[in-house]
């Protein structure tokens, strides 16, 4: 199909073996939706949707790997040497229940009444077999504008499906696309149908927003479409106003600048300290709102590195005390954890100081002389790093195991890591005594 440029060969390949099966097989078939939008866009391809006039059990039939995704809805999956391409069969939708569910799926044997159903004209666009677009509703037109716009009715759209608010929030900020006037008045009119969505649902459309290319622009959409107090998940205040003060400017312009697709985390971060929650409650928030729980704590873990950080440098004075504080952090937070931090201020340096190079030099170098060196020196990061395991003190110092010998290993543990001990067994066993002679009970 001499219109794809941006698919890759071996989906594009087996799309059209798909598409043409289905056609040498008497029924309609093409390429619909998020496929042809992004190869019109120039952005690359990662799955090919088809919409036909078969219905699911000849789809099943016609193809010897197929995975019954939502047969309900008229989608099968049909697996094609290891590509996955969704086959739903022509069909309209009567009777939302919750602004969400249809209550009704009707099958029809044309593809207008299946596009007439989606809900922004830039995905209301097909492409047959020779390259050719159908575009009933001018999305393509509406792509080269780039607005967005629905297809049809905006409040119908909305009221149908809640959903599809937050999915043009987030189209607009990860496309750079102006939301005509309709679609806005029908999206604050509709605003509080947002409340029958789950938030799973909606947090996946925050983080495709918040983790695109102009997350500043999809926060104040958001911000001004009024969505936010509807949402059933809890929002902090300062999310619902404009946001005042430098830190938090300095914040959300870190984050901006911060390349996503390499640590979501330090984005998630920046956004909740921007907004004033603290390390302490980002972990519940998060979880609330359905972020993962491992995606949660590394969040926030990174926010409270910096509080701790921060802290620390305001009451400590000189670079030896210093050190010492950033060793012991690095040990309670992981090394993987410390260079996060130190990408995140190296970022939030480049922000501050993009109209002063030469303050910016100055400041990259009195962190690569502190912090980033102290970083790299750390020898060592957990006990099974040392030269000597617990059983080895025990046997040596002729003591009982208990809650002294955690506490002691963890003091070896900081005086190699800090550089003031060599990680060797007998300099090791040698300061468990002295240890232990100090403090008794250690």
């Amino acid at each position: 199909m001499s219109f794809w440029r941006l698919v890759p060969p071996l989906m594009q390949r087996q799309g059209e073996y798909v598409l043409k099966r289905l056609q040498e097989h008497g029924h309609q078939a093409y390429f619909v939706g998020g496929c042809v939008r992004d190869e019109i866009m120039g952005r690359p391809v990662h799955d090919m949707d088809i919409a036909t006039s078969a219905r699911p059990e000849q789809v099943i039939d016609m193809f010897e790997h197929t995975v019954p995704t939502g047969l309900q809805h008229g989608t099968v999956t049909v697996v094609a040497e290891r590509e996955m391409f969704e086959v739903t069969t022509f069909r309209k939708e009567a009777d939302y229940e919750d602004h969400r569910h249809p209550t009704r799926v009707e099958f029809v044997d044309g593809l207008l009444e299946d596009l007439r159903r989606r809900d922004f004209t830039m995905n209301a666009i097909a492409g047959d077999a020779g390259g050719n677009l159908i575009d009933p509703f001018d999305g393509k037109r509406d792509i080269e504008a780039r607005i967005l716009r629905c297809v049809g009715n905006a409040d119908e759209r909305f009221d149908e499906d809640a959903l599809r608010m937050m999915r043009a929030i987030r189209f607009a900020s990860v496309f750079g696309f102006r939301p005509v006037k309709s679609l806005w008045k029908a999206l604050k009119f509709s605003r509080s149908k947002i409340s029958f969505i789950a938030i799973e649902r909606i947090r996946v459309e925050f983080e495709k927003m918040l983790l695109g290319p102009d997350p500043l622009r999809g926060l104040a959409l958001l911000q001004r479409s009024g969505l936010l107090p509807y949402i059933k998940a809890p929002v902090p205040s300062a999310a619902l106003r404009p946001l005042a003060g430098e830190a938090a400017l300095t914040a959300m312009r870190t984050l901006a600048a911060v390349p996503p697709e390499e640590f979501p985390e330090l984005r998630y971060a920046l956004l909740l300290q921007g907004i004033g929650v603290g390390g302490d409650e980002a972990a519940d928030l998060m979880k609330r709102w359905t972020f993962p729980n491992a995606i949660a704590q590394r969040t926030a873990d990174l926010i409270r590195f910096d509080e701790l950080w921060k802290n620390r440098r305001a009451e400590a004075g000189g670079s030896g005390p210093l050190r010492k504080q950033w060793v012991e952090l690095q040990l309670r937070f992981g090394k993987q954890m410390a260079a996060l931090w130190l990408k995140r201020e190296r970022t939030r340096l480049a922000v501050e100081f993009t109209e002063d190079p030469d303050k910016l030099q100055a400041e990259l170098e009195l962190m690569k002389q502190s912090e980033a060196r102290w970083h790299e020196e750390v020898p060592v990061h957990t006990l099974k790093e040392l030269a000597i395991r617990g059983e080895d003190v025990i046997r040596s110092m002729g003591r009982k195991g208990g809650p002294w010998l955690g506490m002691l290993m963890g003091r070896l543990l900081f005086l190699v890591a800090s550089g003031e001990l060599a990680n060797e067994r007998e300099i090791l066993l040698e300061q468990a005594k002295v240890v232990v002679n100090e403090d008794g009970t250690s």
